[in-house]
């Protein structure tokens, strides 16, 4: 018999070894597996004879729950067909439940305790069902009688409000009262009036038989109401009932299955401990049979570890990896030399890949920021030769796409730009002499293009020749620093005017009261009443003058109406036609049909005349004006064009057309457009103006459209004043001549008039009886106007207060914090103004008492 011829190799003997010792050890395995597996499955069948009768009890418990949290829902039913719902869901849950009992073992206590609770939740449910049908009829019979009740008021006369009558609101109350104790006090209230002979026989058939059938009669109201209190009682007990059983079917059944889980724990445990002694013998075993195996392998590995690890390390840096340290490298004996020699190989390689791994990662990063940059960029070499570029540089200077290659030349890309530059503050040079300059100099300089557009360049020299150039797109900042110029200097201007309008606004109502003064009085003559004309026109000029100072500064209190813009300008057509002249003609495009613009109708009035005699004033030879509407698509606005044939603008002159005090007339103002825009941005809306010298001018207003419900410009002038009669008024005023000039005023109106120059001289004259008070604003002192009226509207309640001032509502709103401006005059004021406002007064305060 031939012996088995073993492997030569150790290794591979020792192989052969562990084989066999694993395979005993997964033989061993496999038979514990197996014993183990009959344990489990002696354990499962036990636990799936027990576990459906603890599934069964709590799905019951469950569903007798749902029982009880139904009952609410079936007691709080309010509608016939509601409780016919809950009903058939409460008695579908019933039949549930008697499913799931009948499907329990007859033998078991648990299904004969059950039984019983189920008996006693069906007959409970029954009763509920049963109370709330009872409640919900007594409740339509109580509807019904309230009906009735409410029929018979109304058809009764308001006259007749003899008797028994009176009782009809006290008996319709019997509805609403929600509790015992008020409904015997109502019913001894009624029966007392009902037993009243007198009343009984003031009152009208119709309404004693009701009154008598509701209080005394068989199944009177109170009768029902008591019922329904009764019937809501047994629904709350009886809905209590139902959680209690549900509770005591819950108990029942959580005491049983804890008996279950009790022997199943019991059970499970035994099964597991024979089943983990088990486990450890075979473990152990295994154990043993792999520490054979593990000592047999070692013996193997000490004398080929050294030559696998070099090999291993060799094998991986082939295929890139260099990060592997080196074994071996301490041995004294041929694989030691190898392992050192191939370290110093290796670190070499190392030190390659990661230079490499840098150039890769910035040149990454520098195609990144070359392609994604907002930036235009170019490289030009030492000939002056395209070599790279991003995809901005073509887009921002609109050069074609064919022209873009490598190797195009400078002039051919430059033929597309502008032939002048403009480099930092001195005059436009040619863009072909900085060329020569950027191969060895750092420039700066903008580019200007015909649409519109400035793309700023910065272009700086290459160590080994040629240039690189950046290129940005400065249009919007250009523009957004223009406009941040313009809106400084007109809140610089706007303040000052804003004060110049105030001192202005207080002469001109001393003036204004002064020569109403003069033309009342009968001992002026013809002469002396015409120079009080001129003067009183010249001063309703000032108070227009100061309007437009306001409007321009955008303080004006605007009074913003729904102005339909098509019929203003048509009814401005002629006032134009004459302003232009006859050698200019007129021509209207209108096309916003009956749209509304939400403006102040005279001061868009103003702004138009405005723009027209500057349409005027660019066409002394003649020429064409028109004026075009139309509704803006898109948007909330109507926009309104007004266009000429005449002179125009350049660019210069454009771009400084709406700055306060510039003109290019001579005797101009330079005020007449910079209040438009005051105008136009303070009502919501843009102007803007295109122009060419030579071709004319086009201004564009875009206004907000008014709301459909906004209500309309007055077409009509207001009526004349209201007579007040003689009143005692209270004027406050810290300028003596204001002051005088109201006080002769209201004198002259037939008022007897008290002064005060402050607050408290104020407040010490109120101990006498006034009837107005009439103060201004910006009284000088540490009480001003709005501090005294609140003073007079706390001490003083019936008795008026005007304020009145020469600046806009906005300012003293936010100076003196000034509630709504009913009652505010603004400076300078007429006698008719002065009177309406009085009117105004005197009508809230006898509203209000």
């Amino acid at each position: 018999m031939k012996l088995l011829r073993l492997p030569a190799s150790v290794r591979m003997r020792l192989l052969a070894a562990f084989s066999v010792l694993m395979l005993a050890a997964a033989i061993l395995a496999l038979v514990g597996l197996l014993g183990l597996r009959g344990t489990d499955r002696a354990l499962d069948n036990f636990r799936l004879r027990v576990f459906p009768d603890v599934s069964l009890s709590l799905e019951l418990s469950q569903r007798t729950a749902a029982i009880a949290a139904n009952a609410p829902y079936v007691a709080e039913s309010t509608l016939p067909f509601q409780l016919q719902a809950e009903a058939r869901s409460i008695r579908s849950r019933l039949a549930e439940v008697d499913k799931l009992a009948a499907a329990m073992p007859a033998n078991s206590v648990l299904a004969r305790d059950l039984r019983s609770l189920l008996v006693e939740v069906r007959a409970n449910v029954e009763e509920l069902i049963e109370v709330t049908r009872r409640d919900l009829f007594l409740q339509e019979d109580m509807r019904e009688f309230v009906y009735r009740l409410d029929r018979l008021r109304d058809e009764l006369p308001a006259s007749r409000g003899a008797g028994l009558q009176p009782l009809l609101p006290d008996i319709a109350l019997v509805s609403q009262i929600d509790n015992l104790r008020g409904l015997e006090q109502l019913r001894e209230r009624i029966e007392t009036q009902v037993r009243d002979a007198a009343l009984v026989a003031a009152t009208s058939p119709e309404v004693r038989r009701f009154v008598l059938a509701a209080v005394t009669g068989e199944g009177n109201v109170f009768a029902m109401r008591r019922q329904h209190f009764t019937l809501a009682e047994r629904k709350s007990f009886l809905v209590i009932q139902s959680r209690t059983q549900a509770e005591r079917l819950g108990d029942r059944v959580e005491s049983y299955v804890n008996g279950l889980r009790s022997d199943i724990d019991t059970e499970a445990k035994a099964i597991d401990r024979a089943a983990y002694s088990a486990v450890v013998g075979i473990a152990l075993i295994t154990a043993a049979c792999v520490l054979a195996a593990v000592m047999g392998m070692r013996a193997v590995q000490r004398s080929m570890r050294s030559l696998a690890g070099i090999t291993q390390v060799m094998t991986r840096l082939a295929s890139g990896d260099v990060e592997q340290s080196t074994p071996e490298t301490a041995r004294r004996d041929e694989l030691g030399e190898l392992a050192r020699a191939f370290e110093v190989f290796r670190e070499n390689a190392r030190e390659i890949r990661r230079i490499s791994n840098d150039l890769q990662e910035q040149s990454r990063l520098m195609e990144t920021v070359f392609a994604h940059i907002d930036d235009g960029l170019s490289v030009f070499d030492r000939h002056g030769h395209l070599i790279a570029w991003n995809r901005q540089y073509g887009t921002l200077l609109r050069v074609p796409p064919q022209l873009l290659r490598s190797g195009a030349t400078l002039e051919e890309i430059q033929a597309h730009l502008p032939e002048r530059v403009g480099a930092g503050i001195g005059p436009p040079v040619r863009l072909d002499v900085l060329n020569s300059s950027r191969q060895h100099e750092d420039l700066r300089f903008d580019l200007h293009f015909p649409d519109g557009r400035l793309i700023g360049c910065r272009s700086n020299p290459m160590p080994g020749g040629g240039f690189v150039t950046l290129y940005s797109d400065l249009t919007e900042r250009r523009d957004v620093e223009s406009r941040l110029r313009q809106a400084q200097k007109m809140e610089v201007l706007g303040q000052l005017t804003s004060g110049v309008a105030h001192d202005f606004n207080n002469l001109l109502t001393a003036i204004i009261g002064n020569v109403y003064l003069l033309q009342i009085s009968e001992q002026m003559s013809a002469r002396d009443r015409r120079l009080a004309e001129r003067v009183g026109k010249a001063a309703d000029r000032g108070a227009t003058l100061t309007a437009r100072l306001l409007a321009f500064a955008r303080r004006q209190n605007l009074t913003p109406q729904a102005v339909a813009i098509d019929a203003l300008i048509t009814d401005l057509a002629d006032l134009m036609e004459y302003s232009v002249g006859s050698a200019i003609a007129l021509q209207l495009d209108l096309a916003a049909g009956s749209q509304c613009v939400w403006v102040d109708k005279a001061q868009l009035e103003n702004a138009l005349l405005n723009l027209v005699i500057n349409a005027r004033d660019a066409m002394p030879d003649g020429g064409e004006l028109r004026l075009a509407t139309r509704v803006e698509a898109g948007s909330d606005a109507v926009r309104i064009d007004v266009s000429d044939t005449g002179q125009g603008m350049d660019e210069s002159t454009l771009e400084r057309i709406f700055e306060p005090f510039f003109t290019t007339k001579g005797l101009g103002s330079g005020l007449g457009l910079s209040i438009v825009y005051g105008f136009v941005m303070q009502s919501g809306g843009g102007i803007s103006a295109r122009s060419s010298v030579g071709r004319g001018t086009t201004f564009e207003l875009s206004l907000p459209r008014a709301q459909p419900d906004a209500p309309a410009a007055a077409t009509a002038q207001a009526d004349a004043a209201p007579h007040v009669p003689p009143q005692r008024v209270l004027l406050v005023e810290d300028d003596a001549d204001v002051r005088a000039a109201v006080c002769e005023m209201l004198d002259a109106l037939g008022h007897e008039t008290l002064v005060a120059k402050n607050a408290n001289e104020a407040l010490a004259l109120l101990s006498q009886p006034v009837s107005l008070v009439i103060s201004d604003v910006d009284l000088g002192g540490p009480v001003n106007g709005a501090d005294l009226a609140r003073e007079i509207a706390l001490h003083h309640g019936g008795v008026p207060c005007i304020l009145m001032s020469g600046v806009p509502y906005d300012v003293l709103s936010s100076r003196f914090s000034l509630g709504e401006p009913d009652l505010l005059l603004a400076k300078p004021f007429t006698s008719q103004q002065l009177e309406h406002c009085m009117r105004r007064a005197l009508d809230a305060v006898a509203a209000q008492g």
